[in-house]
């Protein structure tokens, strides 16, 4: 099943998305079996940043660079703190690029009726290579199916199909929105402070402020870009990753209000 076909089909891009850092092989040794497999495919490194064993963070940095890719890419996304378990390993067709994940919630920001979309459980492939370490599915498993399907394979070849909603969502993934409140999540602390949260552009309708109540008693401004905030002043705007984010011009939100990865916030404004 991960024998290349016959014909070399045109390169696809191949990214790749995981929590393992530079310092140990891990990214390299996924990329040596890309370079082996499939060296006519250039592969672009989304992030080896992600928090370790952040599921919520890296389903926010697939989410807001799939749509960057090409239309027909391939994407390794693992970040797996379930690996050597029993939980799924799947495949989401979106559109025409394949996002392959664990089964763990990490497709949960994408998996959305805005594209089409098609799930596949690929558990099968733990079958295909002969030597697997139960510790390290990313080299071993994940990156010879991306290359695999760089190569012209299809999910429904290898897996069946299975419904979208079967797929594990957690509750950071979809935030809940009433008239003049909402209750969200932080998915990401950019290098500026900045604080992505799971709201996405326009949820909360033509507002001027909003109010923060268990953190502070300060409005924040809805505003378009940094720049209309003064210095040190706070505001919420929509982002440039897809997602509304809390900002101070020039300094930390997350220091500012006491943010941390995960944490849940409430949103108050006039409906």
């Amino acid at each position: 099943m991960f024998t290349p076909k016959n014909d070399t089909p045109p390169p696809r891009t191949i990214g790749l998305l995981t929590d393992f850092g530079l310092a140990d092989p891990y990214v390299g040794q996924m990329k040596a079996v890309l370079a082996k497999k499939t060296p006519h495919c250039p592969v672009v490194d989304i992030s080896h940043g992600v928090t370790p064993y952040n599921v919520a963070q890296a389903a926010f940095f697939l989410a807001a660079s799939h749509t960057h890719f090409a239309k027909d890419a391939i994407i390794v996304a693992v970040v797996d703190p379930g690996v050597g378990t029993k939980r799924k390993i799947v495949a989401l067709q979106v559109d025409d690029q394949i996002l392959i994940a664990p089964d763990n919630g990490l497709l949960s920001l994408v998996n959305n009726p805005d594209h089409a979309i098609r799930a596949f459980d690929l558990s099968a492939a733990m079958t295909g290579p002969k030597n697997i370490s139960p510790t390290f599915h990313g080299r071993d498993v994940f990156a010879p199916l991306g290359a695999w399907f760089a190569m012209g394979g299809q999910p429904s070849e290898l897996g069946e199909e299975i419904s979208p909603e079967d797929l594990i969502t957690l509750p950071w993934s979809q935030p809940d929105i009433q008239p003049g409140h909402a209750t969200a999540h932080v998915l990401h602390i950019d290098r500026f402070g900045n604080c992505v949260v799971n709201l996405l552009p326009g949820s909360l309708g033509e507002t001027p402020s909003v109010r923060l109540p268990s953190l502070s008693s300060d409005h924040l401004a809805c505003v378009v870009t940094y720049g209309e905030l003064c210095t040190g002043e706070a505001g919420l705007l929509d982002g440039s990753q897809g997602f509304m984010e809390i900002a101070v011009n020039q300094h930390s939100a997350a220091d500012k209000f006491g943010l941390a990865l995960g944490d849940q916030i409430e949103l108050n404004w006039e409906a």
